[in-house]
Order: C-alpha cells, then structure tokens, then sequence
C-alpha cells in the first residue's frame, strides 16, 4: 500500500518527466551537436522544454499523467525529426521549415536511409512509462505542494526569458552553431525576431560596384560577349532533379553515365564550374535563380515571400516578346507554394499533376519519360500556333533516395555499387538522361532543334548527407579517382545549345545558379530591365558567391578559395578549391571577403523587398 502511494505521488510523476527529458536531450545533443555540454543542458535546453508542462499542472490544480506522457512522445517526435532533418540536410530546422509540414510527402521515401539504431532511444521509456500509468496514474493527480510546483515554474520561466534575452543580443551566423550554444528553441525566436528586423541591414548598390565587389569591372550588357547569337528562337530549360557535374562525361565500366547529355555537348557551351546556391526551398529556389537572378532568403524558402503579383523575370521579359510560356512539374501546384511562384514569375500556364497523366509512376510521381511525352504533344500545338514558345521542363525521377524500376536500369553496375545509395543514383541519373535525350530527338525530328536555345542543368546536389555511407563515400573515390569532396557535391552541371550559333566549348569560369539567366539574356540579346544578382558568364571570369544553406553560415566561394564557418562540429575550414587541399586560413582576407559577400547578400534582399513593395503600390493604386 505504501508503494502504491508513493508511485501515485504527483512529484514522482514531475520527477521522471525530468529525468526524461534530461536523458532525450542529451542524446538529441550528442546526435546533432557532437557533444552533450551538460551545463547548456541543464541551463538552456531543459527549462524551456519543461516549462509547458509545469506551467498547465498549475494552472489545472493537478499533475496529469496522460498529459505528461502526451507531452513525451511529442517531445520525442519533435526531437527525432530534428535529427533526421539534420543527418539529410546537415543544419538544424528554423521555425520556416517547421511550418512546412505539408512539404514532407516528397522525402518520405528517404527516412528509412536515416534512421539510426540510437533513436529508439527516444522512445525507450515510453514502455515504462506506460505501465505505470496503467498501474498507478489512471486519474489526474491532485497536487498537495502547489506553492513548490508554482516556485519551480517560476524558476523555468526566468531561465527560459533569461536564456532568450541573452541569445536575442547575438546574430545567427550559423543556425547548427547557435542552436547548439543558445538552446533550439531560443533559437527560433531569434530567427522570427530578427527576421522581422532584417529589412535595416538591406542596402542597394550598383552595377558597377556589384561587379567590383566580384572583383570584375562592368561591361554595359550590349557590349557582352556573343550578345544576341540566340535571338528569337525558341528557349527550352530542362532542368534535371539531383544532376550533379561529376555525372557529365563520367564512365563506370565503359558506359557513359550521360550519353544523350554527352552529345548534346556537341552543340553547346558547357559551363563546368557552376555551384549550388539554394536555401530551405531547394528545387523552388532552383527555378527561383534562374528566372529571377536573385539569391534565396536561405532559411525560409523564397516562395513563401511571394503572393502572386509580377516580378521582372526572365518569364515576363519573354512575355513582353509575345513568347507563349509555360512550365511542366509532374507535381502538385501547392507543393512549394508554386502556386503564388508561378504567377508571379510569369508563366502563361503551369502544366503539373493535375494534367500531366498520372500513370508509368516511378516513385511517388509519374516517370520523366511520362512528363515529357506530355509536353511534347503540348508544345507541337503550341509552335503550330505561330507564337515562339518558352518551355520550362524539370524531371522528378531522380529524386532521392533514387529508386527506379529494372526495366529503367540501363547501367550494368559492378557488383559493389548495386543496391547501394551511390549505385541507386547513378541508374537514376542514366534513366534521367535517356528521358532527356528521346526529348531532344524529339526537338529534331519536328524541325524545332535548329530553331531553339536549350538549355540543362542541375537543381540541387543528391548524394550528400546521412544516407551517404562510408561504403557510399569508398564507391565514389573509387569512381571519381579521388575523395567524395564538397566540391563535387555543390559543383552543377550548365550546359547551353545553340545549333547552329555556338560551336562546342568548355567554359570554366566560376559561377552560380544565380548566374544562368543573365548568360541566357545575352545569348538571346535581351537587355535586363531590372538589377539582377549574377552576371553573364561569358562575359566575366570572376565571382564572388556567398551561401546560406547547406554550409555554415559566413561560408563563400572566390572560385579559387572556398572558405567554411565555424558550425556544431567543426571549426572554420579554408580550401584551394582547385584541389580541395585544406591551406592555412588568411584572417584578414576572410574577414574582408564576407564583408563583400554580406553586401551582395543585403543588395539581394533589397532587390526582393523594392520588388515586393512595387508590386503592393501598385494594387493598391489599383484598387483606389
């Protein structure tokens, strides 16, 4: 009996919901952050994370058990998707992600490449937690020590504000980094608060100074290289999910990973050195840098700033030509918000999963092979028409975790790379390029080919992160002949056709996704109409791009430089980046490189913001 009374006590319950979380944090601690650090634990970590609970037991009078182990397993759930979103995305989430949750569908396939043997331990106790409230915590539990209860939740709420005053006077560089040094909830109130206020570090600058801080001098646009060779033809941008550079011209047992690609180069300028820029929005972001030439907003995808209202895009610029414009996704418009992206861009009409047959699935979406069958039809009514047309084309099937049917293997892989993630990716990728390969012979078949301006390229990186595993990361060095390295995961492939105009060429200057549309402008001799972020890659040989996802936060790239921040597990790194060979970091020359990237980074954002606001002005003058 007197066991019984001391297992119904309301502190006992209190106690072990502390304990608890104690040991999930400091397990979440060491699977994110690399170490526990019991003294960020228990001062930072714990109070906000127990105060919740703390504060509704007082306020109802008595110590729920059902409410304790409801409060449990969602901690638990919150904690362990953390820790996969960080092993797939190596960063922690920001409250932007979080508000995402209708965006998971398209990853889900990947969270069994992320599970880790420890993370049952997030949910261990849950057995014993239920047994004792089967036994002994069927009823809420009165409290008999209210003013102890109250006394502690008093000391939670002080360190939980304390905690959050103290992170709210210091800037998020790194969101691992400061997650990990000011507790993760701190930090999302950080980020909201400081979002709200970045508007004042934003500052426009010129073209010539831009170019200036890229280390470039500016060349008016007329002047350019090649300006207008392209010149009303028809444009068609296939934008290929997951293709890394490393794949173009690469062989595995004699056979081409990308023979349609390959030949395609024939005709085409082939930009060799583009890299990565996107933030939380990945494939949205993609498409946002290429019609835009702005940077992402990096924690919080771009596309949730927009609400339709018309930018100075690549899209609308063809409009105003009488281009017929349209973009082809075999996805759902809602996903990315791309149906507020779309409008705004421009675009005539956006072909997605409500049209785009759902049949030939591979994956969660219909094949490439599907989506370009489709638009093939829709573009021969749409050239009979007379019009010059724009067509956006993105594939889907190489979407991690990269999975396609036997029938769709074309690679005959040595036995060590089957079944792997690396293996997975290179059939992926072959799949992909034959779907784009039967789309160009379509081009030339209907006489379209001669007439056009074709561009590929690359929306992300897809072999990075938790599912990358040592065995992964062996059959890579063994395919590329040397280390998997950040480079060839960030490096894309650009690749622009011109039959006809351009003759085959390698062109190696650095660049960003941020710069394929001022490189498509010039070759169809269009002249911007509003500041653009990048620049014309055949026209300058330096650049200077500052990145916000996906490497810590203060990371840039020179084209001859890569420089890492300091994050959760690492101090900051500093590579030549033709050989990727760690060398001693230069203090002064870092510090006055992130002084001119964060310029590029605030002029971007003003560009944005000056857009948004234009737009506004004008529905309201519409309006009255």
């Amino acid at each position: 009996m007197k066991k019984t009374k001391k297992l119904n006590s309301p502190l006992l319950v209190l106690v072990i919901l502390s304990v608890i979380l104690l040991i999930k944090l400091g397990v979440f601690r060491t699977l994110v952050y690399g170490e526990v650090s019991w003294l960020r634990l228990v001062a930072i970590d714990f109070p906000v994370f127990m105060l919740l609970p703390v504060l509704l037991f007082v306020v109802l009078r008595r110590i729920s058990p059902l409410v304790a182990l409801i409060y449990n397993l969602f901690v638990s759930a919150l904690l362990v998707s953390i820790v996969w979103y960080e092993r797939y995305f190596q960063t922690v989430p920001s409250y932007f992600d979080l508000q995402q949750g209708d965006q998971a569908g398209s990853v889900m396939e990947t969270v069994s490449l992320l599970y880790a043997p420890l993370d049952f331990l997030f949910f261990a106790d849950i057995v014993v937690y239920i047994a004792l409230f089967v036994l002994y915590w069927k009823r809420p539990l009165a409290m008999k020590n209210r003013k102890k209860i109250s006394v502690a939740a008093i000391v939670l709420v002080v360190l939980s504000v304390a905690t959050t005053v103290v992170a709210l006077q210091k800037p998020i560089l790194d969101m691992t980094l400061f997650a990990k040094e000011q507790g993760f909830v701190q930090t999302q109130l950080v980020q909201a608060a400081q979002q709200n206020s970045a508007s004042a570090q934003m500052h426009l600058i010129s073209d010539e100074e831009l170019a200036k801080l890229k280390g470039n001098e500016f060349v008016p646009y007329t002047e350019h290289d090649r300006f207008g060779i392209a010149k009303d033809r028809h444009l068609f941008v296939i934008q290929v999910e997951s293709l890394q550079n490393f794949a173009i011209n690469q062989s595995i047992d004699g056979q081409e990973l990308t023979p349609n690609l390959n030949e395609l180069l024939g005709d085409s300028l082939y930009f060799d050195r583009m890299f990565q820029q996107i933030g939380a929005g990945n494939t949205s972001d993609a498409e946002w840098l290429l019609h835009m030439s702005l940077l992402t907003r990096g924690l919080d995808p771009t596309v949730n700033y927009l609400n339709g209202s018309p930018l100075p895009s690549l899209v609308n610029m063809l409009n105003e030509r009488d281009y017929y414009t349209t973009t082809y996704h075999a996805d759902k418009l809602e996903y990315w918000n791309r149906a507020e992206l779309y409008p705004s861009l421009g675009f005539d009409y956006a072909y997605s999963s409500d049209e785009i047959p759902n049949e030939d699935m591979i994956g969660l979406w219909p094949s490439d092979r599907t989506m370009f069958e489709f638009a093939e039809g829709e573009i021969q009514e749409q050239i009979a028409s007379g019009k010059k047309i724009y067509a956006n084309l993105m594939t889907v099937t190489s979407h991690t975790p990269f999975e396609v049917r036997e029938q769709d293997k074309y690679l005959k892989l040595p036995e060590e790379y089957v079944d792997t993630y690396t293996g997975n990716y290179l059939q992926s990728i072959r799949y992909a390029d034959e779907a784009v390969g039967e789309f160009i012979d379509f081009l030339k078949a209907e006489g379209i080919y001669e007439d056009s301006l074709i561009v590929v390229n690359g929306d992300h990186s897809g072999l990075h992160g938790r599912p990358m595993t040592k065995e992964d990361n062996e059959l890579m060095a063994d395919l590329l002949g040397h280390t998997y390295s950040l480079k060839d995961r960030f490096l894309l492939p650009f690749i622009v056709a011109a039959p006809g105009a351009l003759e085959s060429e390698v062109n190696s200057n650095f660049g960003g996704q941020v710069d394929m549309m001022p490189t498509i402008m010039n070759l169809m001799g269009i002249e911007p109409q509003a500041p653009m972020v990048g620049h014309n890659m055949l026209q300058y040989e330096n650049n200077l791009l500052a990145v916000r996802y996906y490497l810590p936060g203060g990371s840039y790239i020179t084209g001859d430089h890569m420089y890492l921040g300091e994050n959760a597990r690492y101090p900051e790194r500093y590579y030549d980046f033709e050989t990727m060979e760690r060398i001693e970091p230069e203090p002064e020359i870092i510090e006055q490189t992130q002084e001119r990237a964060l310029k590029i980074l605030n002029h971007s954002d003003a560009l944005l913001s000056n857009f948004l606001d234009d737009d506004e002005e004008t529905e309201t003058g519409e309006e009255s």
